[in-house]
């Protein structure tokens, strides 16, 4: 029998907690962060002095800001096509039920669960042009004069994107292969019924069927890639010159090392704008087909 407290106040005591832990570790850092965003810290003065729309302006007026979306952008639109497509075929390849299959799937997601500084600081002495793993394998098949990877401005970012699409295919993989293991059977069966082949089967009945989870994972990921940080951090340190330095990055270090701490909210701040009205557009662009 419930209490006579606990009954008149059921509500405020489930929820009571999280909403305490929202505020203090969701809503006030934001509100707070967007306060900053108004000010820059003087150090000679040891004051915050009052900017208003000055740190925003200065934003769209900075050739780095410029370059650091382009880079933020080639990133994660490339990385995120190729972790789709990938993606689906790994799934619809493991679900046909092949020998080994359980332990090569457990491999694939090895990846994924790894920290991605770890990941950054293991590829980049996997690439080291002096002693990496990888030049030394390309050197036994001939190659014995391999781009730079992460020190050449040309190859870097194309370095940083194969890296994430090796880290981050497996959760593509994972969302879709669970609702590929899900579809209903029935349906591809009356297809091959009616003379459908594998192509039309694929374009016309698995793809609408598994579009939702796509749609989520790719949805999911790209914010994710959007603002990635700490693979860039591991891995090139938004260098060589700023070949890869993406937004999060450029936050950063205008936060951390210049203590520009105004400008560096404002640059989070943008960004939040942009992805919101990104992915709205993209969300009304691309219909989900609800499969009960």
């Amino acid at each position: 029998m419930k209490s006579g407290f606990l009954a008149r106040h059921e509500t405020k005591t489930l929820i009571g907690p999280a909403i305490l832990y929202l505020t203090i570790f969701s809503i006030f850092p934001l509100v707070y962060s967007l306060g900053i965003s108004f000010f820059e810290f003087n150090q000679v003065k040891n004051k915050w002095i009052f900017q208003g729309l000055g740190n925003y302006k200065l934003i769209f007026t900075d050739p780095i800001f410029w370059k650091a979306l382009a880079n933020t952008a080639v990133m994660t639109g490339v990385g995120l096509f190729f972790q789709v497509v990938i993606g689906i075929g790994l799934a619809i390849f493991f679900g046909q039920r092949l020998r080994g299959g359980k332990f090569v799937r457990a491999l694939l997601i090895i990846p994924m669960i790894l920290n991605p500084v770890v990941v950054g600081l293991m590829w980049r002495a996997l690439l080291n042009p002096q002693w990496g793993l990888i030049n030394w394998g390309l050197g036994l098949v001939g190659i014995h004069r391999p781009p730079i990877w992460v020190s050449d401005p040309n190859w870097a970012i194309w370095t940083l994107i194969f890296v994430d699409i090796w880290q981050w295919t497996p959760f593509i993989f994972v969302v879709v292969f669970a609702r590929y293991q899900a579809l209903p059977q029935d349906v591809f069966e009356s297809a091959r019924v009616d003379g459908a082949n594998s192509r039309q089967i694929f374009r016309s009945i698995t793809l609408p069927l598994l579009s939702s989870a796509i749609i989520f994972a790719a949805i999911f990921r790209g914010i994710d890639s959007f603002r990635t940080f700490d693979l860039v951090y591991g891995l090139t340190f938004g260098g060589p010159g700023r070949a890869t330095t993406n937004l999060s990055f450029y936050s950063f270090e205008n936060g951390f090392v210049y203590y520009r701490y105004g400008f560096s909210a404002a640059i989070a701040y943008v960004m939040v704008l942009i992805a919101t009205i990104g992915f709205t557009l993209l969300l009304r662009w691309m219909p989900v087909r609800r499969v009960d």
